[in-house]
């Protein structure tokens, strides 16, 4: 029978994850709600409940995202990208190895949603040119930020694990512990990935096959509509728009129709503000959605308008000035909820989005009120400057490679940094938030990034998140929760040989973490795991390792990790296709990390 405090702290994680799993709370906002929960319970102590604001674990993300920061600013991970583009050519099959495998590359020393980040753009752009559907290539992308995240400490999950059983072994997981134990898994699955599951991925039409670079495709125009989209009016005269501001204007609000550009007195100002006051003899260039839903030709009769019957070319949105994108909402964007109108999208990026794909179709119409999802992307047109200023906004992920200025004099010294601190977290006996931070630092100094930089780098909802779920294992210990539930589930396989023990606890740990994510499964089930490890006849870090490895085996839902939901809108993937691709590949990490981790583990140094 578990005690009462056990109970009640079943109950509040019970809550917390269904919570989390409607979509009710962000996570970095139930991790506080937690904290607070813990403290004012009397579980902890007000000292223990924020003590995880103080862990190295969370001083080694920042430091993380710090140095990844510095490793793209000085287009590392991009002229990977690019070399790697090169050597596939035209073999869908050389493309799909190259970019997994460069995922995995980059997840070794960075965050793999960030890795995932990086490549994505890279790949889609080279999808497109040799006519591959980037549905074909994103799913492993993401499978192979997260096989790429096994064999090192820098993964969040591993880096919780490694102070969980410090605090309570007095042992801390290494960099060698993890390379030797994840690698065999992590071999295992991405052989598997690019030798089979890229093969069997849908062919869809998703946001990546908009548009061209720099050009619209006559197809691609025709199938959103864009060709049939574009018209010209002319303001006249007697108009009620004269003197009015685009804003004001009601053209958006009331009629659904986006004014991309207004032609005056032979000058074309395009992407125009929602200040822009209209003036007699203008003559807008506008889309409208498809025939039915925007109301293009009563907006004409209302406000003193004339279509003109020129047909106009989508060629013309691709001025030297100003073009098209395609946005991502980036897995930590605060976006989520809100919709274009409360977010004066507008005047806050100074672009306009014509289009919001989701699931797979484009919504063209009521933009300004749709809320936006995870998974959507967006299709924002505008001038190349505001472009380029979004490619370093933490919300979003812009799907084009070009424009951005690089520090590459600085490349050579961000790749012997980087290389630095992983070699220093094998070889010494240094803690990896020393050794993490010193690196950080050395990026500052060095010239790969400024101090703004770095702090515009590093993600605080991640940081608050797993500061706040910390603390909980504290608790979990503390109220003999771990305790009680590790004993219910030894009955049933007590006297089991600790291949089956070992078996069963990342079985379960990879299960949990399909639902409550990496870091929350790490935190909940990792006290347990260790506690159970000494009657099972397993040393507690070789549990420690397994338990962290399975959090890697998110494979089976968008929502099971940030980088799955990331690809899901650019590869218009349904929740099934996660489901059909990943289920091989989970039963083989599950059983592969059980393999890796008994057979393996007596050569780990003690």
């Amino acid at each position: 029978m578990l005690p009462l405090s056990a109970i009640w702290l079943l109950l509040i994680l019970m809550l917390m994850a269904g919570l989390l799993f409607s979509g009710a709370l962000r996570p970095d906002l139930a991790a506080l709600i937690l904290v607070l929960g813990l403290s004012f319970s009397g579980l902890l102590s007000p000292q223990e409940a924020f003590s995880g604001f103080s862990r190295s674990a969370v001083i080694a993300l920042i430091a993380l995202f710090i140095l990844t920061a510095g490793l793209n600013r000085t287009g590392v991970s991009r002229i990977l990208g690019e070399r790697l583009s090169q050597w596939a050519g035209d073999s869908p099959q050389r493309l799909v190895a190259g970019m997994t495998l460069l995922t995995a590359l980059l997840s070794l020393a960075m965050n793999s949603v960030t890795a995932a980040a990086v490549v994505i753009p890279l790949a889609v752009q080279a999808a497109r040119r040799i006519g591959l559907s980037p549905s074909r290539i994103l799913i492993p992308i993401a499978y192979g930020a997260l096989l790429g995240g096994m064999p090192t400490l820098f993964t969040t999950a591993n880096l919780m694990l490694s102070g969980l059983l410090r605090e309570s072994q007095g042992r801390s997981l290494t960099m060698l512990d993890f390379f030797v134990v994840g690698l065999l898994p992590a071999s295992l699955g991405l052989v598997w990935v690019i030798g089979v599951t890229w093969r069997n991925l849908p062919e869809r039409s998703p946001v990546g096959q908009w548009m061209r670079l720099h050009r619209l495709n006559r197809e691609l125009a025709e199938l959103y509509g864009l060709k049939n989209g574009l018209v010209e009016l002319l303001v006249e005269p007697s108009s009620p728009l004269s003197g009015v501001s685009l804003g004001e204007s009601g053209l958006a609000s009331e009629y659904h129709l986006t004014v991309v550009g207004i032609r005056r007195r032979g000058r074309l100002i395009l992407s125009p503000p929602s200040s822009e006051s209209l003036q007699p003899e203008d003559v807008l260039l506008v889309t409208s959605g498809p025939p039915g839903e925007a109301n293009l030709e009563e907006a004409v009769r209302a406000l003193g308008l004339r279509k003109l019957p020129r047909p106009v070319a989508p060629e013309v949105l691709e001025a030297g000035e100003a073009g098209l994108v395609e946005i991502l909402l980036s897995p930590h964007t605060t976006l989520i909820g809100k919709t274009l109108r409360e977010l004066r999208f507008r005047e806050r990026y100074g672009l306009q989005v014509l289009a919001i794909w989701r699931e797979g179709h484009p919504i063209r119409v009521g933009l300004a009120d749709e809320r936006l999802r995870f998974g959507d992307a967006l299709l924002a047109y505008g001038p190349w400057e505001r472009i380029r200023i979004l490619q370093g906004d933490p919300e979003f992920i812009v799907l084009q490679t070009n424009g951005e200025p690089m520090r590459t004099s600085r490349r050579i010294p961000a790749i012997g940094i980087m290389l630095g601190v992983i070699v220093a977290s094998i070889l010494t006996s240094r803690s990896v938030a020393e050794v993490t931070m010193a690196g950080a630092v050395l990026m500052i100094l060095v010239g790969c990034l400024t101090m703004e930089e770095a702090y515009r780098a590093i993600e605080w909802p991640t940081v608050f998140m797993v500061a706040g779920l910390l603390p909980l294992s504290i608790a979990i210990s503390r109220t003999g929760a771990a305790e009680g539930l590790g004993e219910m589930l030894l009955q049933q396989i007590g006297g089991a040989s600790p291949w089956i023990g070992v078996l069963v606890f990342t079985g379960i740990a990879a299960v949990l973490t399909q639902v409550l994510s990496a870091s929350v499964t790490a935190v909940v089930w990792g006290p347990i795991a260790l506690q159970a490890a000494p009657i099972l006849g397993v040393p507690p870090h070789w549990m420690g390792l397994a338990v962290a490895l399975a959090t890697s085996a998110a494979f089976l839902t968008p929502m099971a990790h940030p980088a799955n939901a990331l690809v899901m809108g650019a590869g218009g993937y349904r929740p099934k296709d996660f489901l059909k691709a990943g289920l091989p590949l989970w039963a083989l990490s599950v059983g592969a990390i059980t393999a890796s981790t008994v057979g393996l583990g007596p050569w780990l140094p003690h």
